[in-house]
């Protein structure tokens, strides 16, 4: 009998939070563990709504973020991984930068790092067969393929994509330059002022740490006056500065390996 067999299964799989000064909305999987899933943010602009990240992808996320917005809704993955992606082939739009759409179209447990996280990562399931040690995220076609610099326009609201290569060669950020509204997405995840910096070089074919600690430079260098990372909330932007900081300087690798999930 499998371990997971024991969980009980959820009857309400997502949860959101209000809008904060920013008009930015947390969408959470409240029945994953925070190392083995993410945070969503969901922005609605005039015109379109900007979903950026889309979670694990095995309950209905669409249906739940179409009880909250009736805009057209344009899907962001700040990268391929499964907690990142796992959601996007719900959705009419779906966009991501273009080195990292072979995982969104040929997904398996290795690249999109289910392998390491997925499986242990639920307090309960989303229905009564589902098996996180054997789960692939569903493939999907990307219906636009972004590169450094494109816009994704609300309407009123326009967000740039910033290409962070270094966890993955398709890593990005989105800007919102009118307002210092940066989403970080998996390029910016830590705890105090340790950064995690991707897999071990041994998971994956695309980690580059040299890249990593140019994008690091570039995600300081941003006048950000908010911070939406890919993983526990909405950040402190001291914190994120103290913890950019710390990782060029050496004082990050002084800690050890880093643990910290997709």
């Amino acid at each position: 009998m499998s371990e997971h067999t024991e969980l009980p299964v959820a009857q309400d799989w997502f949860a959101i939070e209000a809008a904060d000064e920013n008009g930015v909305r947390r969408v959470r999987e409240t029945h994953v563990h925070e190392y083995g899933g993410g945070s969503m943010w969901l922005v609605e602009g005039a015109e379109r709504a900007l979903l950026v990240e889309t979670g694990i992808g095995v309950a209905p996320l669409r249906a739940f973020v179409e009880t909250i917005t009736d805009k057209p809704v344009i899907a962001f993955a700040s990268m391929g991984y499964y907690d990142h992606a796992g959601g996007l082939h719900q959705f009419d739009e779906r966009w991501i930068h273009a080195n990292d759409a072979h995982r969104v179209e040929q997904p398996d447990r290795i690249n999109t790092a289910a392998q390491w996280y997925l499986d242990g990562a639920f307090a309960a399931l989303p229905h009564a067969d589902f098996d996180p040690a054997s789960h692939v995220m569903p493939a999907s076609q990307p219906t636009r393929l972004l590169h450094d610099g494109d816009v994704i326009d609300l309407g009123d609201r326009q967000f740039r994509v910033c290409h962070l290569p270094g966890v993955t060669s398709g890593a990005s950020a989105l800007f919102e330059d009118g307002t210092g509204v940066l989403f970080t997405g998996e390029t910016l995840v830590w705890d105090g002022d340790f950064v995690y910096d991707g897999e071990p070089v041994e998971r994956t074919n695309d980690a580059d740490r040299e890249a990593f600690r140019t994008s690091m430079e570039r995600l300081l260098a941003l006048p950000a006056t908010a911070v939406y990372p890919g993983h526990f909330g909405r950040g402190d932007l001291a914190a994120m500065r103290h913890a950019i900081q710390g990782y060029l300087t050496g004082v990050n690798a002084s800690k050890g390996e880093n643990t910290y999930a997709t």
